[in-house]
């Protein structure tokens, strides 16, 4: 088994992951993964966390059920458990709870209250209670340790193609479909208005994209703009996240969608008036589809 936030599912904890499970199947065993929510940086720090997540709840259970595992374990992450001891964590919930026989952890892994616990720890507490622990190095791609950190960092900078590096995927956000005020249909260029799924996800930085977009209605490519608009609005409305769908598509009012972040194509720009901001959203749709041409879907490594 192994533990963890597991937040983006990345090439690092792939690597985990995967030998995690190939080696319970070489000994018959059964592999779990033990995660959390809500992120305990929400609980323990609250609004001062400033943390925001690459992946809904959602995401991540669909994430981490695609490496082939036995069994995942949400653990509700509230005070009390917080105030969990380190050894009291290991007994009552790994040992007693899910009955480990082996605890594989990363590089940089810290558990129990005040983070605590260490790789030195864990092996003691392995050999009061009879598990291996297994120690997996930081998993390195391009030179760089791979971490959510480094994610978040990338895609706040725009850089979703630094960031898909790191992932081994497009960065996908989540959004419900709502009403807006209909201009993109006025201008030629049909937008659906998205709100984020859940609390505090990730919405990379303000920019035009090329884009993936799955839902239950069907797959898209397009092109998303994130941020400002700033040809119409005074400055003090919130920022959006638009996307114009390429073909035509049903009615996806109160739909949740997938966007998959394939490149950024510019920056938000102000422009003199409605023919000056079509005339730049052709050369985008142009860019966009010809990013997107050879791709039936979101891309990997």
């Amino acid at each position: 088994m192994t533990t963890g936030t597991f937040d983006g599912v990345h090439l690092g904890h792939r690597a985990l992951l995967d030998w995690m499970v190939d080696r319970a199947r070489s000994e018959g065993a059964e592999s779990i993964v033990l995660t959390f929510d809500p992120h305990p940086r929400q609980v323990l720090f609250g609004a001062d966390s400033g943390l925001e997540l690459l992946q809904t709840l959602n995401q991540r259970i669909e994430a981490l059920a695609g490496t082939g595992l036995d069994h995942l374990v949400i653990q509700p992450f509230d005070p009390d458990f917080a105030r969990l001891k380190p050894t009291d964590f290991v007994r009552d919930v790994l040992v007693e709870g899910l009955g480990c026989t082996s605890v594989v952890v990363g590089h940089d892994h810290r558990f129990g209250a005040g983070r605590e616990g260490d790789i030195d720890l864990l092996r003691d507490c392995g050999e009061a209670y009879g598990f291996d622990v297994v120690h997996i190095p930081a998993h390195i791609e391009g030179e760089l340790t791979v971490s959510s950190t480094k994610i978040r960092q990338r895609l706040t900078a725009g850089d979703c193609d630094g960031a898909r590096l790191l992932l081994g995927r497009p960065h996908a956000w989540s959004g419900r479909v709502v009403h807006g005020d209909a201009r993109g249909r006025t201008l030629g260029f049909r937008t659906a208005n998205l709100v984020p799924v859940g609390d505090h996800q990730l919405t990379p930085g303000t920019g035009v994209y090329a884009v993936h977009v799955e839902g239950d209605k069907g797959q898209w490519k397009g092109m998303a703009h994130v941020g400002p608009r700033p040809t119409f609005d005074t400055g003090e409305e919130p920022a959006t996240v638009e996307v114009h769908l390429f073909d035509d598509a049903p009615d996806l009012y109160g739909s949740v969608l997938s966007v998959h972040f394939e490149t950024r194509l510019r920056d938000v720009t102000k422009f003199d008036g409605p023919d000056a901001l079509v005339a730049q959203l052709e050369q985008d749709a142009r860019a966009a589809r010809a990013h997107l041409g050879e791709r039936n879907g979101p891309s990997s490594r």
